[in-house]
């Protein structure tokens, strides 16, 4: 018998194509998040998205199935260095990270009134508020909510907890001052609002409650 050729795979060139394809994803991810940026949804069309990008509409239609989905996914990638969690820190304190970016992104760039303009969009057309719910909200919940239930885990809160209330409390202050506008957004109060919730949040100890 003759000894076995081993077979030698062969480079068919898909590590290119999916390198292409990122790249040709991060040019369209970015010229949406700038238009979205400069003008809110409205200027984010899929014609100038796609001018922008340098890149066809078909080729838009073949990674998302609609134009907010694009807009969408564009303006969290330019918001996403907000959100960066200090390392080694308790979950109070990424808590108060995240909250605290969140009051920088509204009330210090132009995020703010693109937010509340999405928001007012939402409540007439659903493909905004089902990408806003589920490519805004969610995954800063999800992160959020992760932390939540470690610190429950650990000992750092309270077992009692409802998650899903705790997350509306942190993060409501914040989109309540920046769609009524009625005081500033700003980095103080969201550390503020963070520590008080904190604080109800954390467990006590024999010696907090005097012993009792």
């Amino acid at each position: 018998m003759g000894q076995a050729t081993r077979e030698v795979p062969r480079d068919d060139g898909s590590r290119s194509r999916q390198a292409r394809t990122e790249q040709v994803r991060d040019k369209v991810l970015a010229a949406a998040g700038q238009l979205m940026l400069e003008g809110g949804l409205a200027a984010a069309t899929m014609e100038a998205i796609a001018a922008r990008a340098g890149v066809s509409k078909r080729t838009l239609y073949k990674y998302w199935p609609s134009r907010g989905a694009v807009a969408l996914e564009g303006f969290m990638r330019s918001a996403d260095p907000w959100s960066s969690l200090p390392g080694n820190a308790t979950a109070a304190e990424s808590l108060e990270a995240l909250v605290a970016a969140a009051a920088r992104l509204f009330g210090e760039t132009p995020a703010g009134p693109l937010m509340r303009s999405l928001v007012a969009d939402a409540q007439s057309q659903d493909e905004v508020a089902t990408a806003l719910r589920e490519q805004w909200l969610q995954p800063r919940r999800a992160a959020a909510g992760d932390l939540i239930q470690k610190a429950v885990d650990d000992g750092e809160f309270r077992a009692d907890l409802d998650v899903e209330v705790v997350l509306d409390l942190l993060f409501g202050p914040v989109y309540y001052r920046l769609l009524l506008g009625h005081e500033t957004l700003d980095t103080a109060f969201a550390v503020a609002s963070v520590r008080q919730l904190v604080a109800g949040l954390s467990r006590r100890t024999p010696a907090d409650s005097g012993g009792r």
